[in-house]
Protein backbone atom coordinates (compact mmCIF):
# COMPACT_ATOMS: atom_id res chain seq x y z
CA UNK A 1 0.00 0.00 0.00
CA UNK A 2 1.38 3.46 -0.81
CA UNK A 3 2.40 5.85 1.68
CA UNK A 4 0.03 8.33 2.91
CA UNK A 5 0.72 12.24 2.06
CA UNK A 6 2.17 13.57 5.21
CA UNK A 7 1.28 17.07 4.43
CA UNK A 8 -0.56 19.29 2.05
CA UNK A 9 0.73 22.13 0.56
CA UNK A 10 -2.04 24.79 2.15
CA UNK A 11 0.21 23.18 5.66
CA UNK A 12 3.77 23.93 3.46
CA UNK A 13 2.38 28.03 2.97
CA UNK A 14 1.33 28.46 6.85
CA UNK A 15 4.39 26.84 8.16
CA UNK A 16 6.38 29.17 5.67
CA UNK A 17 4.28 31.94 6.46
CA UNK A 18 5.34 31.30 10.28
CA UNK A 19 8.78 30.81 9.58
CA UNK A 20 9.12 34.25 7.54
CA UNK A 21 7.43 35.82 10.06
CA UNK A 22 8.20 34.75 13.27
CA UNK A 23 4.63 34.32 14.13
CA UNK A 24 1.49 31.79 13.61
CA UNK A 25 -0.58 34.72 14.16
CA UNK A 26 1.18 36.77 11.42
CA UNK A 27 0.82 34.00 9.75
CA UNK A 28 -2.36 32.86 10.09
CA UNK A 29 -4.01 36.45 8.98
CA UNK A 30 -1.65 35.95 5.59
CA UNK A 31 -3.72 33.31 4.43
CA UNK A 32 -5.97 34.32 6.14
CA UNK A 33 -7.10 31.58 8.79
CA UNK A 34 -8.42 31.83 12.52
CA UNK A 35 -4.85 31.58 14.74
CA UNK A 36 -6.17 28.40 16.18
CA UNK A 37 -7.07 26.62 13.36
CA UNK A 38 -3.30 27.93 12.29
CA UNK A 39 -1.54 26.70 15.59
CA UNK A 40 -3.63 22.67 15.35
CA UNK A 41 -2.49 22.56 11.72
CA UNK A 42 1.03 23.42 12.37
CA UNK A 43 1.13 20.86 15.65
CA UNK A 44 -0.82 17.97 13.50
CA UNK A 45 1.91 18.73 10.73
CA UNK A 46 4.69 18.56 13.25
CA UNK A 47 2.80 15.15 14.65
CA UNK A 48 2.68 13.61 11.21
CA UNK A 49 6.04 14.36 10.56
CA UNK A 50 7.90 13.33 14.01
CA UNK A 51 9.46 16.33 14.86
CA UNK A 52 9.17 19.80 16.42
CA UNK A 53 9.28 22.16 13.77
CA UNK A 54 8.75 25.22 15.65
CA UNK A 55 9.52 26.56 19.39
CA UNK A 56 6.43 28.67 20.74
CA UNK A 57 6.98 31.73 22.58
CA UNK A 58 5.54 35.19 24.06
CA UNK A 59 7.12 36.69 21.59
CA UNK A 60 6.65 34.38 18.67
CA UNK A 61 8.24 31.30 17.15
CA UNK A 62 11.63 30.00 16.37
CA UNK A 63 12.83 27.75 14.18
CA UNK A 64 14.33 24.25 15.58
CA UNK A 65 16.89 21.97 13.63
CA UNK A 66 14.21 20.08 11.80
CA UNK A 67 12.13 23.09 11.50
CA UNK A 68 15.03 24.83 9.09
CA UNK A 69 15.36 21.92 7.38
CA UNK A 70 11.49 21.36 6.71
CA UNK A 71 11.97 25.09 5.74
CA UNK A 72 13.93 24.86 2.65
CA UNK A 73 12.09 21.02 1.29
CA UNK A 74 9.13 23.42 1.95
CA UNK A 75 10.25 26.09 -0.42
CA UNK A 76 11.19 23.75 -3.10
CA UNK A 77 7.85 21.96 -3.36
CA UNK A 78 5.69 25.55 -3.08
CA UNK A 79 7.48 26.23 -6.34
CA UNK A 80 7.46 22.95 -8.09
CA UNK A 81 3.51 23.33 -7.42
CA UNK A 82 3.55 26.47 -8.62
CA UNK A 83 5.54 25.82 -11.64
CA UNK A 84 2.52 22.71 -11.96
CA UNK A 85 -0.17 25.42 -11.73
CA UNK A 86 1.13 28.02 -14.19
CA UNK A 87 2.11 25.16 -16.64
CA UNK A 88 -1.75 23.94 -16.26
CA UNK A 89 -2.67 27.60 -16.67
CA UNK A 90 -1.18 28.38 -19.76
CA UNK A 91 -2.21 25.11 -21.31
CA UNK A 92 -5.70 26.50 -21.03
CA UNK A 93 -4.69 29.63 -21.85
CA UNK A 94 -3.97 28.12 -25.46
CA UNK A 95 -0.04 28.30 -24.72
CA UNK A 96 -0.42 31.98 -22.83
CA UNK A 97 2.94 32.22 -20.15
CA UNK A 98 2.92 34.53 -17.07
CA UNK A 99 5.53 35.93 -15.58
CA UNK A 100 6.28 37.59 -12.01
CA UNK A 101 8.82 40.04 -11.91
CA UNK A 102 9.77 42.40 -9.14
CA UNK A 103 12.01 44.90 -8.90
CA UNK A 104 12.99 47.11 -5.77
CA UNK A 105 12.32 51.14 -6.38
CA UNK A 106 16.17 51.58 -8.04
CA UNK A 107 15.21 49.24 -10.58
CA UNK A 108 12.56 51.64 -12.03
CA UNK A 109 14.73 54.32 -12.83
CA UNK A 110 17.06 51.76 -14.94
CA UNK A 111 16.19 51.10 -18.83
CA UNK A 112 13.74 48.30 -17.23
CA UNK A 113 10.57 49.69 -18.63
CA UNK A 114 11.86 49.73 -21.93
CA UNK A 115 13.23 46.49 -22.07
CA UNK A 116 10.16 44.64 -20.72
CA UNK A 117 8.13 46.49 -23.32
CA UNK A 118 11.23 45.35 -26.25
CA UNK A 119 10.63 41.69 -24.90
CA UNK A 120 6.48 41.56 -24.85
CA UNK A 121 6.76 42.76 -28.42
CA UNK A 122 9.30 39.73 -29.38
CA UNK A 123 7.27 37.42 -27.37
CA UNK A 124 3.33 37.98 -27.78
CA UNK A 125 2.54 34.83 -26.17
CA UNK A 126 3.96 36.41 -22.53
CA UNK A 127 2.17 38.18 -19.45
CA UNK A 128 4.16 40.14 -17.31
CA UNK A 129 2.58 41.18 -14.13
CA UNK A 130 5.13 43.48 -12.28
CA UNK A 131 5.38 44.45 -8.71
CA UNK A 132 7.42 47.08 -6.88
CA UNK A 133 8.96 46.11 -3.48
CA UNK A 134 12.27 46.82 -1.30
CA UNK A 135 15.12 44.34 -1.88
CA UNK A 136 14.26 41.81 0.73
CA UNK A 137 10.78 41.53 -0.17
CA UNK A 138 12.12 40.41 -3.68
CA UNK A 139 14.73 38.15 -2.65
CA UNK A 140 11.88 36.95 -0.30
CA UNK A 141 9.60 36.42 -3.06
CA UNK A 142 11.66 35.00 -5.70
CA UNK A 143 13.21 32.31 -3.38
CA UNK A 144 9.37 31.48 -1.86
CA UNK A 145 8.19 31.50 -5.77
CA UNK A 146 6.04 34.10 -5.28
CA UNK A 147 8.02 35.83 -8.11
CA UNK A 148 9.81 34.19 -11.19
CA UNK A 149 12.31 36.45 -11.20
CA UNK A 150 13.21 40.15 -9.61
CA UNK A 151 16.18 43.37 -9.42
CA UNK A 152 17.62 43.41 -6.51
CA UNK A 153 20.62 45.95 -5.20
CA UNK A 154 23.60 44.16 -5.27
CA UNK A 155 24.77 44.38 -1.57
CA UNK A 156 21.59 42.20 -0.87
CA UNK A 157 21.71 38.40 -1.52
CA UNK A 158 20.39 35.23 -0.28
CA UNK A 159 21.36 31.63 -0.60
CA UNK A 160 20.14 29.08 -3.69
CA UNK A 161 19.25 32.04 -6.25
CA UNK A 162 21.06 32.76 -9.52
CA UNK A 163 22.68 36.30 -9.77
CA UNK A 164 23.07 38.15 -13.22
CA UNK A 165 25.04 41.64 -13.54
CA UNK A 166 21.90 43.68 -14.57
CA UNK A 167 23.13 47.65 -14.15
CA UNK A 168 25.85 49.81 -12.86
CA UNK A 169 24.13 52.46 -11.19
CA UNK A 170 25.54 55.36 -10.22
CA UNK A 171 24.46 57.56 -7.19
CA UNK A 172 24.42 61.45 -6.61
CA UNK A 173 23.11 64.09 -4.77
CA UNK A 174 20.71 66.64 -5.70
CA UNK A 175 20.48 69.93 -4.32
CA UNK A 176 18.10 73.77 -4.60
CA UNK A 177 20.56 75.90 -6.75
CA UNK A 178 20.85 78.08 -3.89
CA UNK A 179 22.21 75.27 -1.15
CA UNK A 180 25.69 75.74 -0.52
CA UNK A 181 26.40 71.82 -1.90
CA UNK A 182 24.96 73.26 -5.39
CA UNK A 183 28.16 75.60 -5.47
CA UNK A 184 30.23 72.61 -6.16
CA UNK A 185 30.55 69.68 -8.88
CA UNK A 186 30.89 67.19 -5.94
CA UNK A 187 30.80 66.35 -2.29
CA UNK A 188 31.36 63.89 0.25
CA UNK A 189 29.14 61.94 2.07
CA UNK A 190 29.65 63.79 5.43
CA UNK A 191 29.27 66.70 3.79
CA UNK A 192 25.66 65.62 2.61
CA UNK A 193 24.77 64.40 6.42
CA UNK A 194 25.60 68.11 7.52
CA UNK A 195 22.52 69.15 5.43
CA UNK A 196 19.07 68.84 5.99
CA UNK A 197 17.95 65.57 4.38
CA UNK A 198 15.14 64.15 2.33
CA UNK A 199 14.81 60.61 2.16
CA UNK A 200 13.09 57.13 1.32
CA UNK A 201 10.03 55.32 3.12
CA UNK A 202 11.91 53.00 5.84
CA UNK A 203 11.54 49.32 3.29
CA UNK A 204 13.09 51.18 0.90
CA UNK A 205 16.52 49.35 -0.65
CA UNK A 206 18.05 52.85 -1.08
CA UNK A 207 16.99 54.11 2.42
CA UNK A 208 18.55 51.42 4.47
CA UNK A 209 21.88 51.45 2.51
CA UNK A 210 22.18 55.29 3.04
CA UNK A 211 21.26 54.86 6.37
CA UNK A 212 23.58 51.93 6.83
CA UNK A 213 26.55 54.00 5.13
CA UNK A 214 25.77 56.92 7.75
CA UNK A 215 26.39 53.82 10.67
CA UNK A 216 29.70 53.17 9.30
CA UNK A 217 31.13 56.72 9.33
CA UNK A 218 29.68 56.89 12.89
CA UNK A 219 27.16 60.54 11.92
CA UNK A 220 23.88 60.90 12.37
CA UNK A 221 21.34 60.84 9.68
CA UNK A 222 18.53 63.61 10.19
CA UNK A 223 15.61 63.62 7.74
CA UNK A 224 13.34 66.11 7.31
CA UNK A 225 11.03 64.15 5.60
CA UNK A 226 10.62 60.67 3.71
CA UNK A 227 8.16 60.58 1.03
CA UNK A 228 7.74 57.03 -1.08
CA UNK A 229 9.29 58.05 -4.38
CA UNK A 230 11.72 59.69 -6.68
CA UNK A 231 9.48 62.38 -8.03
CA UNK A 232 8.26 62.84 -4.67
CA UNK A 233 11.84 63.52 -3.54
CA UNK A 234 12.79 65.72 -6.19
CA UNK A 235 10.09 67.90 -5.65
CA UNK A 236 10.46 68.44 -1.87
CA UNK A 237 14.65 69.22 -2.97
CA UNK A 238 13.25 71.69 -5.37
CA UNK A 239 11.47 73.55 -3.06
CA UNK A 240 14.25 73.87 -0.74
CA UNK A 241 13.50 71.32 2.18
CA UNK A 242 16.77 69.67 1.95
CA UNK A 243 19.17 67.74 -0.18
CA UNK A 244 18.94 63.81 -0.94
CA UNK A 245 20.56 61.35 -2.75
CA UNK A 246 19.28 59.36 -6.02
CA UNK A 247 20.89 57.57 -8.84
CA UNK A 248 22.36 59.18 -11.57
CA UNK A 249 19.53 58.74 -14.58
CA UNK A 250 16.79 60.21 -11.98
CA UNK A 251 18.44 63.32 -11.39
CA UNK A 252 19.02 63.92 -15.07
CA UNK A 253 15.18 62.94 -15.90
CA UNK A 254 14.21 65.37 -12.98
CA UNK A 255 16.38 68.09 -13.79
CA UNK A 256 14.65 69.62 -16.88
CA UNK A 257 11.36 69.24 -14.72
CA UNK A 258 12.33 70.65 -11.19
CA UNK A 259 14.64 73.20 -10.23
CA UNK A 260 17.47 71.45 -8.78
CA UNK A 261 21.26 70.96 -9.06
CA UNK A 262 22.98 67.81 -9.78
CA UNK A 263 26.38 66.90 -7.29
CA UNK A 264 28.81 64.16 -8.11
CA UNK A 265 28.94 62.06 -4.24
CA UNK A 266 32.76 61.90 -4.10
CA UNK A 267 32.44 57.82 -2.04
CA UNK A 268 33.73 54.59 -3.89
CA UNK A 269 30.80 53.12 -2.67
CA UNK A 270 28.36 55.39 -4.97
CA UNK A 271 28.86 52.92 -8.15
CA UNK A 272 26.53 50.61 -6.97
CA UNK A 273 25.49 47.21 -8.46
CA UNK A 274 21.53 46.18 -9.57
CA UNK A 275 21.34 42.22 -9.90
CA UNK A 276 19.11 40.40 -11.65
CA UNK A 277 18.25 37.18 -9.44
CA UNK A 278 16.21 33.88 -10.66
CA UNK A 279 15.67 30.37 -9.21
CA UNK A 280 18.87 28.40 -10.25
CA UNK A 281 17.88 25.53 -13.53
CA UNK A 282 20.02 23.89 -16.29
CA UNK A 283 17.09 24.29 -18.37
CA UNK A 284 17.72 27.17 -19.38
CA UNK A 285 14.89 27.93 -21.89
CA UNK A 286 12.56 28.32 -19.42
CA UNK A 287 10.83 31.30 -19.49
CA UNK A 288 12.15 33.34 -16.60
CA UNK A 289 15.88 32.27 -17.60
CA UNK A 290 15.30 33.65 -20.58
CA UNK A 291 13.96 36.79 -19.36
CA UNK A 292 16.34 37.19 -16.84
CA UNK A 293 19.06 36.52 -19.77
CA UNK A 294 17.37 39.38 -21.70
CA UNK A 295 17.62 41.82 -18.78
CA UNK A 296 21.55 41.01 -18.23
CA UNK A 297 22.10 41.88 -21.93
CA UNK A 298 23.45 37.86 -21.91
CA UNK A 299 23.54 36.10 -25.45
Amino acid sequence: MANTLRFELYDLKLFVAAVESGSISKAAEQLPLALSAASARIKTLEDRLGSQLLLRGARGVKVTTAGKLFYDHALRMLRVAGDAQRGMDALAGKGREKLRLWSNTTGLSTRLPRQLAEYLEMNPELDIEFEQHSSREVLKAVNSGAADLGIVDGDYSQRDLLYLLYQRNQLVVIAHPQNELAQHSSCKFIDWLAQPLVGYESESSLQQFIERMALIAHLPANFRVKVPNFSSVAKMVSQGIGVAIVPMPLAKQYEPQYDIRTIELAETWANRELHVCVQPNENTSLPAIKLARYLARIE
